[in-house]
């Protein structure tokens, strides 16, 4: 048994943030059927890395899906779109918004169709306010949404996240929206509109530094890896590389200063509270750096220990030979039809009574249109093979 086995998906979104969520769908035991246009999600081709002519990068967000091809600008297409949607509890899209009104594929056409449907939209602005008509990708979303300020060191240029985390998190309240949503259908029997930005979702994870603006009207700066609230929560430098340490509150800087044999530093007035530490931060890290350079990450790690958290910067080389990752099955690998043994990162939900479960690898173009269109509609031989002919799916 899975959560949503009974939950079937229908994915017209496309790149990472809808992908995304409907992976973790996929991965909770959801049927969900990815719709491609003829020419394919545009992830496809970014690359390289390629394997087996599939991207790294379309691989990561599209298993557990089936694959269907279906072309939205002839007439039958979107006659198996409305069908398709009348079939499913959940559609998600990405389109720009209003387009799918042109095809009377939106939520109040297909509404009247099926009640039930849960319609997701994701967009980088939102279906409302004077943005709403702007495409948005995620590296315009960090720009603009002020994560890219507060991101870099102080006097260096303001820097993105090294992964598109507007998009991801955009995907995961999809993911929660859509969730709730099929939780309210059960007691009112009733699909719902959900609208997913990717800047509102920026916004809404600027969590402590947002409220330090709102509260104090003061603009945030760059730290670096530094924290803008807490000290010494940062990077430091070894003698043979970097590591970071996280000292959380004053018991901590107490067993820190214990262990560097300063342990009048934790009774000092300039250190002694968090907040006095945050005023002093540049003298208590200076001199902090030179202790920290005299010994080896690995000698600092032991030292440390269990005191408070701390851990070596690893390279992705690191992360995965982690016998910790393993353990997790944050590592696992799909049997793929022109890749064989794929890698993949696992799910981060671990749940003992419903497990997730890695049955599809990620679907070749178009690999399960016939068998969609066939078992879920219940399209004759004879009709498939002439909407493939007439190139209305694929």
């Amino acid at each position: 048994m899975q959560p949503l086995q009974n939950i079937r998906v229908l994915d017209l979104s496309r790149v990472l943030a809808g992908p995304y969520c409907t992976m973790v769908l996929g991965d909770l035991g959801a049927e969900v059927i990815k719709v491609e246009p003829p020419e394919g999600d545009e992830t496809r081709g970014w690359g390289p890395p390629f394997a087996g002519g599939e991207s790294a990068y379309y691989l990561c967000v599209n298993r557990n899906k089936r694959g269907v091809v279906v072309n939205l600008k002839t007439d039958e297409g979107r006659v198996v779109l409305r069908e398709l949607a009348m079939q499913s509890d959940v559609l998600v899209e990405n389109f720009r918004p209003g387009t799918l009104k042109k095809f009377d594929l939106d939520f109040e056409s297909l509404h009247e169709l099926n009640p039930r449907l849960v319609y997701c939209s994701i967009s980088g602005f939102g279906q409302t306010g004077p943005l709403r008509d702007k495409p948005g990708y995620d590296f315009m979303i960090q720009a603009m949404g002020g994560i890219m300020s507060i991101t870099g060191e102080p006097d260096g240029e303001p820097m993105k996240v090294g992964v598109a985390v507007a998009d991801l998190f955009a995907g995961q309240n999809a993911v929660i929206a859509i969730l709730a949503a099929l939780q309210a259908r059960m007691m009112t029997g009733e699909g719902q509109y959900l609208d997913i930005g990717l800047f509102d979702s920026q916004l809404g994870w600027l969590a402590n530094v947002a409220s330090n603006y709102l509260i104090s009207g003061s603009l945030p700066k760059r730290y670096g890896n530094a924290h803008a609230n807490i000290v010494p929560y940062q990077s430091f430098r070894a003698s043979d590389g970097w590591f970071v340490i996280a000292v959380g509150n004053d018991k901590h800087f107490e067993a820190l200063c214990k262990m560097l044999g300063k342990p009048e530093w934790s009774a000092d007035e300039r250190f002694s509270t968090n907040s006095s530490r945050v005023v002093s931060r540049e003298e208590l890290i200076n001199l902090l750096k030179p202790i920290f350079e005299s010994k080896t990450v690995k000698e600092w790690l032991a030292l440390i220990g269990d005191q408070f958290p701390c851990g070596p910067i690893n390279d992705f080389g690191q992360v995965f030979s982690m016998p910790h990752v393993r353990e997790r099955e944050m590592l696992v690998t799909m049997e793929h039809p022109t890749i064989g043994a794929l890698p993949l990162v696992g799910s981060p939900l671990k749940m003992n009574g419903t497990p997730v479960e890695y049955r599809l690898p990620p679907p070749l173009m178009g690999e399960h249109t016939k068998d969609v269109v066939k078992n879920v509609l219940g399209y004759s031989e004879e009709r498939i093979t002439n909407l493939m002919k007439r190139g209305c799916v694929k």
